[in-house]
């Protein structure tokens, strides 16, 4: 019987576990016959309805029927009663809405903001000592559904008189996530230096490569040199660009690994994303560094496991999880002992010379630096398992170094064996600290990371319980019962001190709860720390350094004058656009003047006569006998250059003012209007005239003749000329200095002397 190896089968040579359609491009852009070719997009599709019909002639119902008498999973489903739903009756007291809860009936009166951005503002008289207390006493913490549970079980009880409501249970979990996170910054400094003494053993974190070698392809200090944890090349391009987890630092192509698109911001791989500082095993090597991916049972993979591994797949070539198939995986594969490290541990590889049955994992393959070659690249590797070439030490081909493959061999059996002295010392250590631990009064933390909270935080708990006056407050399923009766909760004949006694009971119970919540998420804080602003850890104090402080302080001055004068850059830049904009306009009004001077004597008129026209009234006036001359169309005339002398500009609005009259009433708005208008114009029309003929006569080569300015094309500029010469053409005297007298005497005049 042949024994198995990679790309060959126990069972039959040409085995083929699945059929693999073509991924050369990503299935968003496949065409949906690819993947359901039996879909036609003009028919439609056929609705059952499963349940009982009466009539029997329908053969919908018929197949319907026969549906129903398969063997289908029922929906399951659970019926709310009104008690479930939120009462929008609801009224907290003060107490509780201090701590950020809000009625149901209550609309917010606040504007949503435009934007997604939401900036730190204080308000006018608010300090920010006080932001940070408001907002310490903020609840953070959501309830789950054992903690539903939880409170329905310790309400039902008989002993429990004061029933705790899912509000005051939250900000209970909260007090308690704060000041265990206040304890822990003050105890860090005290167990330093115990927790330097009680760290666990590593093995120079497993990276030195010189040393032990690699198989995740991480190079320490070089991002460069780095290389694809699946593949080991460090080739890429835009296409398919190699990306970096912020989790663990891993390197991996887009196509090796499966990122169809790359996102804004960190990318976490699989395992950071699930399972991020911790420790897991992969299914098929003893490795447990690398790229990993899930199988469908929730279990764990290298990446390059399942794909030099002929019996996996990926049921998703394109995002390649999950990984499946181990079910096809024969017994004696599992059998095999890796001849690299010496275990018999997953499911090993073989040499692909056919006369060699040497056994080893991948990832063993990987450190050592065995010939593993994917001949068709990934893309092929993932559709043709025959596409992988590898071979053992003795039988790599003629070019492979086989004296490093030796080395590398020997590097691979030193890691495995100094990892094994390492669990060892480790194990022993973690036992000395146990029993350590049961001798330790001052002990604040189980083994298991589990919180030993002090008797303060119980009395926390008490004071803030007596505070919100939680004797008083009816449960909630009591709420709508005394809804009607303010103030009237559920109120037994008991003592003070009996009441005071179950409510130190109850900070005892949570503070026992809240340990076991963390117990359960192995010592993880049960609330999602962002950008809180509590004195310990905030983002405006730091570590409450008054040095650190001082210097936040500066430079935040430093900032603030620097935007101030970004500030005052832009008010500059915008002020330059504007008077930019302002000379370009005075251009063009320039050249028009030269270029088109009855255009610019026309607009200047235009713009004296449309002034007049305060109501508007001629703008938005329309012809009522169908005539197409507008006060609009006389503008448009005169900004398109149709006008060629003022008497053609004349000839229309005598005509405009002409159809006004007739189309309407005496005694209407625009008929006065029209007069006051026209009437203006027929008095400007003579000096109009004059000014015309004066431009015809300085009108010479398409230009106006304009003193002291040469143009040449679109520019303009001012000619030099000589004072002196002028005040003698046109026979003017010198400015003399005035006396003494002459000053007196004028200012004398100015002051009305």
């Amino acid at each position: 019987m042949e024994t198995p190896g990679n790309g060959r089968s126990l069972i039959d040579p040409n085995y083929s576990s699945v059929t693999f359609f073509d991924n050369s491009k990503p299935r968003e852009e496949r065409n949906f016959k690819e993947i359901y070719p039996d879909l036609e997009e003009t028919n439609q599709l056929k609705v059952f309805v499963l349940d009982n019909q009466n009539d029997n002639n329908n053969e919908l119902h018929d197949e319907a029927r026969t549906i129903n008498n398969l063997d289908l999973k029922k929906p399951l489903f659970r019926v709310t009663s009104k008690s479930d739903k939120i009462d929008q009756n609801i009224k907290f007291s003060k107490t509780v809405t201090e701590y950020g809860f809000q009625e149901p009936n209550r609309s917010s009166h606040k504007v949503p903001s435009s934007t997604y951005i939401r900036p730190f503002s204080l308000n006018e008289n608010e300090k920010i000592e006080d932001m940070i207390i408001k907002k310490k006493n903020q609840v953070e913490y959501d309830m789950d559904e054992q903690d539903d549970l939880y409170l329905q079980h310790r309400n039902s009880q008989a002993k429990n008189t004061i029933k705790l409501t899912p509000e005051v249970f939250e900000i209970l979990i909260t007090i308690l996530e704060n000041e265990w996170d206040s304890l822990e910054i003050q105890m860090s400094s005290i167990s330093s230096t115990e927790d330097e003494n009680n760290r666990l053993l590593t093995l120079d974190e497993g990276l030195d490569n010189n040393k032990y070698g690699n198989d995740d392809g991480i190079v320490l200090g070089s991002v460069v040199e780095q290389k694809c944890a699946v593949c080991n090349d460090s080739d890429c391009d835009n296409s398919n660009a190699i990306v970096f987890c912020d989790g663990c630092d891993i390197a991996v192509h887009q196509e090796c690994y499966g990122i169809a698109f790359i996102p804004e911001g960190q990318w976490l791989c699989r395992k950071c994303m699930i399972n991020k500082n911790r420790e897991i095993d992969c299914v098929f090597c003893p490795s447990k560094t690398g790229a990993f991916k899930q199988l469908d049972n929730s279990l764990w993979s290298h990446v390059i496991c399942a794909l030099w591994i002929n019996e996996l797949y990926f049921a998703n070539p394109i995002y390649m999880e999950p990984i499946e198939g181990v079910d096809l995986i024969p017994k004696s594969r599992w059998k095999l002992t890796c001849y690299i490290c010496k275990q018999k541990v997953g499911a090993c590889i073989q040499c692909c010379n056919r006369s060699c049955f040497q056994a080893y994992h991948v990832t063993c393959a990987k450190r050592a630096g065995l010939y593993m070659n994917l001949t068709k690249g990934i893309q092929g590797a993932i559709t043709n398992k025959t596409t992988l070439k590898s071979f053992c030490d003795k039988h790599s081909p003629s070019d492979w170094d086989q004296n490093e493959c030796i080395k590398g061999i020997n590097k691979t059996r030193l890691f495995y064996r100094d990892i094994t002295i390492l669990n060892d010392q480790n194990a022993k250590l973690t036992k000395n600290q146990k029993k350590a631990n049961k001798l330790n009064t001052f002990k604040w933390k189980t083994e298991n990371n589990t919180p030993i909270p002090p008797k303060l935080l119980s009395d926390k708990l008490y004071g803030a319980l007596i505070n919100l006056k939680v004797e008083s407050q009816p449960s909630v399923t009591q709420l709508a019962k005394v809804a009607m009766l303010k103030d009237l909760g559920y109120k037994p004949n008991r003592s003070r001190e009996q009441i005071l006694q179950e409510i130190r009971d109850m900070s005892n119970e949570i503070c026992r709860y809240w340990c076991l919540k963390r117990e359960s998420k192995k010592g993880a804080t049960l609330i999602r720390k962002n950008n809180n602003m509590i004195a310990t850890s905030s983002i405006v104090y730091g570590n409450s350094n008054y040095e650190e402080i001082n210097n936040k302080i500066e430079v935040a001055n430093i900032l603030i004058n620097d935007l101030d004068k970004v500030i005052g850059l832009t008010s500059d830049n915008l002020s330059r656009q504007e008077m930019s904009k302002q000379a370009s306009d005075l251009d063009i009004v320039m050249v028009d003047t030269v270029y088109f001077p009855i255009k610019r004597l026309l607009d200047i008129q235009f713009s004296k006569l449309d002034k007049l026209d305060t109501n508007h009234l001629l703008i938005n006036y329309r012809s009522k006998t169908g005539a197409h001359l507008t006060w609009s169309q006389i503008k448009h005339n005169i900004d398109t250059y149709e006008y060629t002398s003022v008497k053609e500009f004349d000839a229309d609005v005598g005509e405009f003012y002409h159809m006004v009259l007739k189309e309407n009433k005496s005694t209407n708005n625009i008929i006065r209007g029209s007069k006051r208008i026209y009437k203006e114009h027929r008095n400007s029309l003579p000096h109009l005239t004059e000014i015309e003929k004066k431009i015809h006569n300085d009108y010479n080569d398409g230009t106006l003749k304009v003193p002291f300015v040469e143009v040449h094309g679109s520019s303009l500029r001012f000619t030099d000329y000589d004072p002196k010469q002028i005040i003698e053409l046109n026979d003017l005297s010198e400015v003399e200095e005035a006396s003494e007298n002459d000053n007196i005497l004028l200012q004398n005049f100015i002051k009305g002397n």
